[in-house]
């Protein structure tokens, strides 16, 4: 039996390795870029033109006005940061308006122990947030959210003048 001669591996070794390579550099390249913090967008014209922007003191939340309102706040940026105080504890999230449908991203909270009327309070403020799908600020000047059934589920009003 014959056997033929074995060609050598090198030069296949070489073209297997450096096409590898380019692969790892390519992803590496792809995985920094990914890394890399985006600028901030510019205020869209659906933010500035809502009337949504600024700070606003939470007066209800789901169907009950709250009853401590020093901390409850909500401030919309106008690059989609949402960041306030439920009532108790600090919250922020992303969010997203275009027209009136309102998209919040996961709302990520401190964890402060308060007394149970205060928890009570935050834990109505943060399910309106949750389940809010419409934002708008009619004509009587309140943000209102609403539901995907339409349902009302939180108030707010601007902050008075500073005495």
């Amino acid at each position: 039996m014959k056997t033929r001669p074995r060609r050598p591996l090198a030069g296949r070794t070489q073209v297997a390795s450096a096409t590898l390579l380019a692969g790892l550099l390519i992803s590496l390249g792809a995985a920094v870029r990914a890394a890399a913090p985006e600028p901030a967008a510019a205020p869209t014209a659906s933010l500035v033109g809502s009337g949504i922007l600024g700070e606003w003191i939470i007066e209800q939340a789901r169907s009950a006005p709250l009853t401590d309102k020093r901390n409850a706040r909500l401030n919309f940026g106008a690059e989609g940061s949402l960041s306030g105080n439920a009532s108790c504890n600090a919250l922020t999230a992303r969010y997203t308006l275009t027209g009136e449908a309102l998209k919040l991203g996961a709302i990520a909270t401190t964890r402060k122990a308060c007394n149970e009327a205060l928890l009570e309070q935050e834990d109505r403020v943060l399910t309106a947030l949750e389940r809010a799908s419409r934002a708008a600020v009619p004509p009587h000047g309140f943000l209102t959210l609403w539901d995907a059934d339409g349902a009302v589920l939180m108030r707010a009003s601007r902050p008075g003048p500073k005495p």
